[in-house]
């Protein structure tokens, strides 16, 4: 509803445009977690492979991507968010496995930071505007 409201008035585009990227981030973030907390509960299942996950540069810029097959997978679907399999190179263990721990608890404090940044910013662009919509009052 609130994104079909930007469309309809460019100025709330420009007023709450940068809180929605914000607030996207936010939501990248909460699934990286969950994907690399999977990682470092899998540590000790034969023949796993850690994932992660990474933005696609048409969900930063906003466009969209072309596909030149009908049977190509759209945007749309992982919502600019794609899986990919961590370290392919990585010289697996006796079982199978390739999750090296620290290398992903190093990832998970990284996105940790990452998240607290992004949540004190739409924090402080929310107050912002909550200043701004009450005249400056309070």
């Amino acid at each position: 509803m609130a994104r079909r409201l930007l469309l309809l008035c460019p100025t709330m585009n420009v007023l709450f445009g940068s809180t929605n990227a914000m607030s996207d981030a936010l939501g990248f973030h909460r699934q990286r977690h969950s994907v690399l907390a999977g990682n470092v509960a899998n540590v000790d299942t034969p023949d796993f492979r850690p994932l992660d996950l990474e933005r696609s540069p048409a969900s930063v810029r906003g466009g969209s991507l072309d596909t030149s097959d009908p049977r190509h997978l759209s945007l749309s679907s992982t919502d600019g968010v794609s899986f990919f399999f961590d370290d392919a190179n990585a010289t697996p263990s006796m079982d199978g496995n390739t999750v090296n721990l620290e290398r992903e608890l190093a990832k998970v404090d990284a996105n940790r930071v990452r998240y607290g940044v992004n949540s004190r910013l739409v924090t402080k662009r929310l107050a912002a505007l909550r200043y701004a919509a009450s005249d400056g009052i309070g």
